[in-house]
């Protein structure tokens, strides 16, 4: 991906010369033989960029479009038309922010097909990784033209982004030869352009000419060795395990939604005015702890009893009937029961609504205990739980992973000796803890299904 991305075209058909003859009404063939010219000089990737086309057109300069990239080898990718990408046969489809979402996209499109999509921040390149990208594009980084909509992205942003994702990144907006240099120590896998290459008098030279800086872009790309280094550590960090200690909520479970919003649900009901900032107040509390906190900020006179019993009746609910697991963990869960690992599910939540849920989805038989913060007498602020599991299991804590979502969580696993793999999960993307979760974990991993078995 690296090396398709090095010089990426773009189409743009406002560049051909006018009136489109009879037999080209829509300029297909005009536009097939723009992008041969461009893919001639050195263009390693094109994109078909067509807003404002009936669906016959769009198919009519597809076929041409495409044809020309699969008779030079070159990646062919539409954008923003899953349904055209399709029907064109295409190699994949890019996305912006105001399109289909990405994950969408994804399901619809398969694994087999490229997916890019483009940001303009770090957290939304982590979700569009977590959607299953396969590259970001970032931009505008220069002032351009060709797309009004486009939001200014500076160099520090760019760099970041970079940094932040172990997928490809390409730049985009306004990269012409006289500035294409500006980007180098990005961390970039290539530059996207569109009138650089469809604008130029020659577009075979304008593409050869900016060829050489491209490639050094992909020679430097950060993404590549960031993933190897992921991919390494998660081999080891699975080899050497010999038990495993899960969180449920955030980890195993699509909930935390649902958790942000419980707290706020209940103070509601009390005609209580929530802080803005509530679930950050309480996300590393426990039930318990929760309830106690309640009490004394806002001088509510139930018992604490009675206020973790009036929340739990709100998301028990949820738990029977409605939450789902997080992709790819019911066959990692699997997987490792057929391997023997011993599993112990260590949670915040209460028992009643763990193994309500545990049950419905069929997972009960995958652990061989189920630990609540509560009846631990610590939330995960402590590593008491960690602890009892490791004791239960009979494993020493180097051996013994902790699989977490919550950075309170990880750090005190970490701190008390074990190995942490960190998982993705959404709601820990723009306050930052994703990253630095990532920092101080043994291994991590968007999807369980990055992990080998």
């Amino acid at each position: 991906m690296p090396a398709a991305l090095s010089l990426y075209g773009v189409t743009d058909r406002t560049w051909l010369p006018r009136p489109f003859p009879a037999e080209d009404p829509c300029g297909a063939a005009l536009l097939a033989s723009a992008a041969e010219e461009c893919i001639l000089g050195g263009t390693t990737m094109l994109q078909l960029r067509e807003k404002y086309v009936s669906r016959s057109d769009m198919l009519s300069i597809g076929k041409a479009v495409g044809d020309t990239c699969r008779a030079h080898d070159v990646p062919f990718i539409v954008d923003d038309d899953a349904d055209a990408a399709l029907a064109l046969h295409a190699d994949g489809v890019h996305v912006g922010q105001s399109d289909a979402e990405a994950a969408e996209v994804r399901r619809r499109i398969g694994q087999d097909m490229i997916l890019g999509v483009s940001v303009q921040s770090v957290g939304q390149a982590l979700r569009a990784q977590a959607a299953g990208a396969d590259y970001l594009g970032v931009g505008a980084v220069f002032p351009t033209s060709t797309k009004d909509d486009a939001s200014a992205v500076g160099m520090e942003c760019l760099a970041a982004i970079c940094a932040a994702v172990t997928i490809p990144v390409v730049a985009i907006g306004g990269i012409h030869k006289e500035n294409i240099a500006q980007l180098k120590g990005s961390g970039i896998a290539g530059a996207a352009v569109v009138s650089a290459l469809f604008a130029a008098p020659d577009r075979t030279a304008a593409a050869r000419a900016l060829t050489p800086v491209c490639r050094s872009f992909t020679a430097a790309c950060t993404a590549r060795l960031r993933a190897e280094k992921d991919s390494t550590n998660r081999r080891a960090v699975m080899q050497s395990m010999k038990a495993a200690v899960f969180d449920m909520d955030g980890t195993l479970l699509d909930s935390m939604p649902m958790w942000e919003h419980a707290a706020i649900l209940y103070l509601e009901s009390k005609h209580i005015e929530p802080e803005p900032d509530i679930w950050n107040r309480t996300k590393s509390l426990d039930m318990q702890q929760t309830a106690l906190y309640f009490k004394q900020t806002y001088k509510i006179s139930d018992s604490i009893d009675t206020i973790i019993e009036k929340i739990d009746d709100d998301i028990y609910e949820q738990y029977a009937h409605t939450l789902s697991l997080k992709d790819g963990a019911r066959g990692f869960l699997e997987s490792l029961a057929s391997r023997g690992i011993p599993m112990v599910l260590a949670t915040s939540t209460d028992r009643r609504c763990a193994e309500t849920c545990l049950k419905r989805l069929g997972l009960s038989g995958c652990f061989k205990k189920l630990l609540t913060c509560s009846e631990s007498g610590a939330g995960k602020d402590k590593p008491d739980i960690y602890f009892e599991a490791q004791r239960y299991m009979g494993t020493d804590t180097a051996h013994t992973v902790v699989f977490e979502d919550a950075l309170y969580a990880g750090q005190t696993a970490a701190l008390a000796g074990f190995p942490v793999c960190a998982v993705y999960d959404e709601s820990t993307v723009d306050n930052g803890d994703w990253l630095r979760l990532q920092g101080l974990s043994a291994c991590s991993c968007f999807s369980f299904r990055n992990l080998p078995v």
